[in-house]
């Protein structure tokens, strides 16, 4: 997920005393879409609530039940700027006198014609909007893109299907030919690995380790710190573990090689 800057951004440390504002989902619609957005607005009003509720909960950050720390909109637009990994909705920043702030934004656009399944990329987009208010800023200027896009797709519940898709284009024996660094350069390429980083921590430590990752990363730890304090791994040991996961996990999901 590539964020958009709706103004020069500054990052600020979240307020404790600050109280929880709930998603401000905006009528303001005048684009070409109309009988797209009336039908939609309602299914979002009521997604906004559900995929706020279980992205608290996965994260452990029970605090989002009750609403952000900063103010969010969500409204429609027709189209979406270049680079932006899910067109069907994306998050946009910005800092106005108030402070910081950010839209989620659904694209009718896209949603007329491409029918996937929304509820999942708006989760997806939700669980990305919950770590930029966390962190009172662009979340990933203080936390890898492997970190973000692997806890979206946790989230959202997507993360199983990218892998199946990705590991049934390979036989067996090329399995790791799939293999991605989680270091590297960033690319959409490489999102099932993200997920398979997250997938690795859930399935050998349970969802504890996620969510005291998750918080100590949000409280401005290192990664190497955060994980070793949240699993009692060092990193490079984490890496060479995710590694042999991943590849047991494309192993088994790739065309058999006969």
């Amino acid at each position: 997920m590539r964020f958009l800057l709706l103004f020069p951004l500054i990052s600020a440390l979240p307020l404790a005393s600050q109280a929880r504002e709930s998603a401000e989902l905006v009528r303001d619609y005048h684009g070409t879409h109309q009988d797209a957005f009336t039908l939609q607005f309602d299914r979002v009003r009521l997604l906004v609530r559900q995929a706020q509720i279980e992205a608290s909960a996965r994260l452990g950050l029970l605090q989002y039940q009750e609403g952000f720390q900063y103010p969010i909109r969500i409204g429609f637009e027709d189209g979406a700027p270049l680079g932006i990994e899910n067109v069907l909705a994306f998050v946009r920043l910005g800092r106005t006198s108030r402070g910081f702030v950010q839209e989620l934004v659904v694209n009718l656009d896209e949603m007329a014609s491409n029918p996937v399944d929304f509820d999942l990329v708006f989760k997806h987009e939700m669980t990305h909007a919950v770590m930029n208010d966390a962190v009172g800023g662009d979340a990933s200027l203080r936390i890898p893109h492997w970190v973000q896009e692997g806890l979206a797709q946790y989230v959202s519940g997507e993360g199983d299907q990218r892998v199946l898709s990705l590991a049934r284009r390979v036989h067996r024996s090329h399995a790791d030919l799939l293999l991605s660094d989680l270091d590297g350069l960033y690319t959409g390429k490489a999102y099932p690995q993200y997920y398979l980083a997250i997938k690795y921590m859930y399935d050998k430590q349970s969802s504890n380790a996620v969510q005291a990752f998750v918080r100590n990363l949000i409280a401005g730890k290192s990664v190497t710190d955060a994980l070793n304090e949240a699993t009692g791994m060092t990193y490079p040991q984490f890496l060479e573990n995710v590694r042999q996961y991943s590849l047991n996990v494309f192993q088994d999901k790739a065309l058999p090689d006969y």
